[in-house]
Parts: C-alpha cells; structure tokens; sequence
C-alpha cells in the first residue's frame, strides 16, 4: 500500500472528524460507510489493481487545467467508471479501486452528516470532492490548479459558494485544500493548518496505517 494513498484515507477521517455535525441526509449514497476496525482498515489497504473496463490505461500522463476531466459529467475519465457521478477524480489511476471505493463511501458519509449554515438553504451539508494528479503542469502551481478545479466543477450547494476540494500531487506528495466563501464556518486556513499538523505528529511516531487508525480519533478544532 503506497503512502499517498494511506495519506490520503486518513486525511479525509480527519476532515471528518473536524466539521461534523447534525446527520442531513441528502442522497442515496452509491457506497454504504460501516465503520471499520483494524483488521477491516487493513483489508482495503491493499496493492489491488485498478479495475477499469472502460479506460485500459492511464487518461493522460500530462492532465492539464484544460482536459482534467470532471467527475459530474465523465466518470470513467476520472478512474470512476460503472458510476453515474462521483466526487473524485483520478484520472492517472494513482488509486486503486478498491481505495477509491473507500474515499467515495467516506464522502458520502460526510455529507449525510455535516452541517453548516448557508443564507440561502438554512442548514445544509458540506459538499468536498478529491481530485488526483500524478504531477502539476508545466508553470502551474497547486494553488491555482486547485481553485480552478473547485471552480470547474462548480462544488457545494447551489447557492451557497461552499464548495470543498482536496487536491493531491503524487510526485510532490503535497496537498492542497481549497474551499469557498460559504464554507468558511466550517474550514479555513488554521483548520487546514491543525489537520495537516496531526498529520506529521502521528506520522512520525506512527506507522503509516496506524495514523490512519488514530486519525478516526483526532481532535481537531471546529469553526
């Protein structure tokens, strides 16, 4: 099991864990979240090989802002195929399979239990999706390619300028979280700056799959 991709599953655990709130279900979600022991963590932390009967190789191993595909519309082109829509987006299949399928069932779970207030709608959940690259394009920093993701893909609640996006670069090994006016009750730059310090805390006394069991746990501030 790569880091990246461990990284990645106990990341989303502690974002969770930060903005939870009042359960709001709002869909029938396409995975159903169980809460996982040890031993059930260990089983999808595994090598498994992509499954991806549509795409038999790697969308583009130069994605740029151009023809980074969206979610919403292109599933398949995102490594999400078999799916009507999804909220991740990985289209150099740096995930397998079954690791996606773990992110999708933990997006899902937060949103049928988040929220925070919009002007607009009273309480509603909040809305993040995960998009993937390999490496950046040539003159591109995270920072933008990550916003112009988020706005790409017009993330959160209609309305509601809420939307949430967590960008990973597999060659940096670096993330990027970005989010919209709207969601700043529930995430800004010193939540983003705890999360990522419990992070490099728990990694370096832990291994790797244990800061994942113990991110479930984390207390990290809510805004």
């Amino acid at each position: 099991m790569s880091g990246f991709s461990v990284f990645l599953i106990f990341f989303l655990h502690v974002l969770h864990y930060s903005v939870i709130r009042t359960k709001i279900p709002i869909e029938n979600p396409p995975f159903i979240f169980n809460s996982s022991d040890e031993n059930e963590m260990r089983m999808f932390l595994d090598n498994e090989i992509p499954k991806d009967d549509t795409l038999k190789h790697p969308y583009s191993q130069d994605v740029t802002l151009e023809n980074f595909p969206n979610p919403f519309i292109h599933p398949s082109l995102c490594n999400r195929s078999g799916l009507k829509y999804s909220y991740i987006c990985d289209p150099n299949k740096i995930l397998s399979r079954n690791i996606a399928d773990k992110v999708e069932e933990i997006l899902s779970y937060q949103r049928r239990n988040s929220s925070h207030y919009c002007m607009d709608k009273g309480e509603v959940p909040y809305v993040l999706g995960v998009a993937l690259i390999k490496k950046l394009p040539y003159g591109i920093s995270a920072d933008m390619f990550g916003n112009q993701i988020l706005d790409y893909w017009k993330l959160g609640n209609k309305n509601c300028n809420d939307g949430i996006l967590l960008l990973f670069v597999k060659d940096d090994a670096t993330f990027e979280l970005k989010w919209k006016k709207g969601a700043q009750s529930i995430i800004n730059f010193r939540t983003a700056t705890s999360m990522n310090k419990s992070f490099n805390q728990n990694i370096r006394r832990y291994s790797l799959e244990h800061s994942i069991l113990r991110g479930k746990d984390g207390e990290i501030p809510s805004y």
